[in-house]
């Protein structure tokens, strides 16, 4: 392994892997471009909250790393412990210190399980579970089928998360299981500290529409903050009264708060609320020219979605081979993002928007109503696009 690249690539998720692909295609970089990332796999996460219904296999949602990193980059199968901006030092695993000329920044998000009271000694257990660890996804299906009465309730922080609608796609999968089922004697909640459903009011409209029709409940402002397991109890913090409640539960599905990987907030990179500091338009560090990022590590105002890197990938990449240039960045990101959700077994919506929070619709339909096609791009046309597009550089 040598000491020195041109570029460094910190993350080798969806961020990372796309930009590397299309790095690699714009510019002459074979073996002068490291990625690191300590993960033996790459997963394509938006599968998971439908393997939490039933509706798919968690098998299908991930590939060795090795095979998805694209030809001419090296991967380092490392942690990142320390990040010099000033010297240009990445610090690995056993203190290995390697330089680089150019940084991409695409760690993830950090899901921040220990800030809720209770929860990592339940979890995966007393119907306790989430959909943002492949190792529970199958345990949130276990317990959804055995679950027959009493208050099933699934959370929602209000910090940033990756895969900004998860719980809902959760929430309406579930409806519909026990519809399926006839378990009529079930509460479904959702426990939101947001203070509203959705950014967008054409989606948040249908959102409220929809939970009213299906008989959710749905409670804002509600943070979830301590989790009694054996005795199968949430408690609340509510952010408009200062009153903490607690509720009872037969199943419990958890999204967790989420941050910026610590490494990133220990760093000299991040802004005032510890998120990677980028242009919004141009995802070039505000204070580092030769540094980019991409993705939920950074504090681009505009819902945590694949769908949204998809569409930043391809103006880091040009932007960042503009610098390498002595050339103006002049690729712009509007902070388009997607956001489709299961609103029953094979019925789906899509919310398109950017940072201005209005609809951009890319189909000719109107995607605040469910359409079986919907479902059907949500759970084969993007994951095809994913694996054999976004991945390789072409979408």
């Amino acid at each position: 392994m040598k000491q020195h690249y041109k570029v460094i690539i910190l993350g080798g998720g969806s961020g990372g892997i796309s930009v590397a692909a299309r790095l690699l295609k714009k510019s002459r970089l074979k073996n002068k471009l490291l990625i690191v990332d300590h993960a033996d796999y790459h997963a394509y996460q938006p599968a998971w909250p439908l393997v939490g219904s039933g509706a798919d296999r968690k098998e299908h949602s991930r590939k060795k790393m090795q095979r998805v990193v694209p030809n001419g980059a090296i991967l380092t199968q490392q942690k990142v412990t320390g990040i010099q901006p000033l010297e240009k030092i990445i610090t690995l695993d056993h203190n290995l210190r390697v330089t680089y000329d150019y940084l991409v920044i695409a760690l993830g998000i950090q899901q921040d399980y220990d800030k809720i009271e209770g929860l990592t000694e339940t979890l995966g257990k007393n119907h306790v579970s989430t959909n943002y660890l492949y190792d529970y996804v199958d345990y949130t299906y276990e317990s959804l089928q055995q679950v027959t009465d009493g208050n099933v309730i699934v959370t929602k922080p209000n910090t940033p998360i990756k895969g900004g609608v998860a719980p809902e796609n959760s929430l309406f999968t579930f409806k519909d299981f026990f519809k399926q089922h006839d378990r009529t004697q079930i509460n479904l909640m959702l426990k939101s500290g947001n203070h509203t459903l959705f950014p967008v009011e054409k989606y948040r409209q249908k959102l409220e529409e929809l939970l009213t029709k299906k008989h959710i409940s749905y409670d804002l402002n509600e943070e979830l903050v301590k989790v009694d397991g054996p005795r199968q109890t949430a408690a609340f913090f509510n952010y408009k009264t200062g009153v903490r409640n607690e509720v009872p539960f037969s199943m419990l599905l958890v999204t967790p708060p989420m941050s910026a990987p610590d490494i990133i907030k220990q760093s000299t990179l991040v802004d005032e609320a510890g998120w990677l500091d980028v242009n919004p338009y141009t995802l070039q560090h505000v204070r580092h020219q030769n540094i980019f990022g991409i993705g939920d590590c950074t504090n681009l105002p505009t819902v945590k979605m694949g769908a949204a890197v998809r569409k930043q990938a391809p103006v880091l990449a040009k932007n960042l081979v503009s610098q390498m240039k002595g050339r103006k960045l002049k690729a712009r990101y509007n902070g388009m993002t997607a956001c489709p959700i299961a609103t029953e077994y094979g019925e789906a919506i899509m919310a398109e928007f950017g940072y201005d929070l209005q609809p951009k619709e890319s189909m000719p339909i109107d995607q605040a109503k469910t359409s079986h096609f919907l479902y059907f791009v949500k759970k084969k046309m993007i994951p095809l696009m994913y694996w054999q597009g976004m991945l390789k550089g072409r979408s």
